[in-house]
């Protein structure tokens, strides 16, 4: 009990020294605000997240939507825009991911996705430049480098700060461990108030050095309101993230008022170009409207009328991989093995490097008992997101089911270490307690 004392006055003065460690390592001048501000992330590490993330948020949001002319077209205003912020040389990327949902994010580094669901409801490129005008000012402003900073050093001071009191030191490895944990949920962060009225106020100025009609900021604006009261579900996840307080759209109209008569003309709203890119994507709207009906008819167990949806939405848009993925689910569902496995080969010969096209072969040539080619979709799965506990589940029951126990036991083990209750994880355990691999 006597020792206690010392280790606690050990423990704090660790904790002590790498505080002030933090602070005196930890500052970076804001280059919006010019003023110094305490940041744990470097741009270097901000850039280095934002590349590692990138490709899986991606995938994350279905995938990029197939349209190299779109893309590009995107990726061009969004460097337009860039080019003239507060920190234009950052290695800004911009696409266009095939959620159905409206939203768009920006992950550390400068690399911004706007969804497929967000670009069919904008009318004119000034409404696409302030989408993307706006999460630039989240990147400009350091809005990540900040809640990586406070929520990192919130847990110094906690959870960790308590650990390091009680062990007597040895901080270095616990807080690169809970930085990284903070790095990995930066995309799930909610933006504050002020955060939100400061991108608002960058993405409007960058409109106008971009020579943008601001006018299409506050079109954008109201465009979300008016999306938000019809349909509340489609903007869900923008408005987890981005609230629209009506504090916000006052200002931005108060903001527009600022802006002279130069810029605020029909032709700096740019309809034209923007129809013109956007072609594809009004041409398959159609099809994607009945595959997003379809999602709901699955979701309540009615997957004959789901697939007889889907049917009709890959006849108007064939070359659609998601929308031939989701009439696969559609027909393993309603017991069509043998047409869930074609739907499932159409869409990973559409769309090779999806995620989820991968994915959905794998299992519907599982249920129809063909293990060696559903192993070879899973294990590109795999290289494409890697280590999903289902992928990992379904490898391994392939790997059963070929005779190859040892296989079969390393995949179930895998899934044991990231889920641990629900069938699949109830289904590992006992396998592998069966084959006396657990006791």
């Amino acid at each position: 009990m006597e020792s206690k004392g010392p280790m606690k006055k050990e423990g704090s003065r660790t904790l002590f020294l790498w505080v002030i460690v933090l602070f005196l390592v930890g500052c970076a001048v804001n280059p919006v605000t010019q003023r110094s501000q305490f940041s744990l992330m470097s741009p270097q590490q901000e850039v280095a997240i934002g590349r590692e993330l990138y490709p899986l948020y991606t995938q994350m949001s279905y995938g990029l939507f197939q349209d190299p002319t779109l893309q590009d077209y995107v990726q061009t205003v969004g460097k337009r825009l860039a080019s003239v912020s507060h920190r234009p040389n950052m290695p800004y990327e911009f696409n266009v991911v095939n959620g159905s949902e409206m939203n768009a994010y920006a992950l550390p580094g400068g690399k911004i996705s706007v969804t497929r669901g967000m670009v069919s409801k904008l009318h004119n490129e000034a409404q696409l430049a302030a989408v993307l005008a706006h999460e630039i000012g989240h990147v400009s402003a350091m809005h990540h480098a900040t809640f990586y900073t406070r929520q990192t050093v919130a847990s110094l001071l906690t959870g960790l700060g308590a650990s390091m009191l009680q062990a007597g030191g040895g901080a270095g490895g616990d807080l690169l461990a809970q930085a990284g944990v903070v790095a990995a949920n930066l995309v799930l962060m909610k933006y504050s108030r002020d955060q939100e009225r400061q991108a608002d106020e960058l993405g409007m100025e960058y409109m106008v050095r971009a020579q943008y009609n601001p006018a299409g900021y506050v079109q954008t604006i109201a465009l979300l309101q008016e999306e938000g009261q019809r349909q509340p579900s489609l903007l869900e996840s923008f408005f987890s993230s981005h609230p629209l307080t009506t504090e916000r759209i006052m200002a931005s109209n108060r903001r527009l008022e600022q802006y002279g008569p130069g810029l605020r003309t029909p032709e700096a709203l740019r309809k034209a170009p923007f129809r013109e890119h956007t072609r594809y994507l009004r041409q398959v709207a159609p099809a994607y409207a009945l595959m997003d009906e379809a999602k709901q008819d699955l979701s309540t167990g009615n997957a004959v009328r789901a697939a007889s949806l889907l049917a009709q939405a890959t006849a108007q848009a064939p070359k659609e991989a998601l929308i031939w993925v989701f009439r696969a689910m559609a027909e393993k569902k309603a017991g069509k093995g043998r047409e869930a496995v074609l739907s499932a080969r159409r869409a990973v010969k559409l769309y090779p490097t999806l995620y989820h096209a991968r994915y959905v072969a794998g299992v519907v040539l599982f249920d129809e008992r063909n293990h060696r080619e559903s192993l070879e979709q899973l294990t590109e799965a795999n290289k494409i997101v890697a280590d999903q506990p289902s992928v990992l589940f379904y490898m391994g029951r392939n790997w059963e089911a070929m005779g190859q126990r040892d296989r079969a036991a390393r995949a179930y083990h895998a899934v044991l270490k990231k889920v641990q209750k629900g069938p699949m994880a109830q289904y590992c355990y006992q396998r592998l307690v069966e084959w006396g691999y657990l006791r």
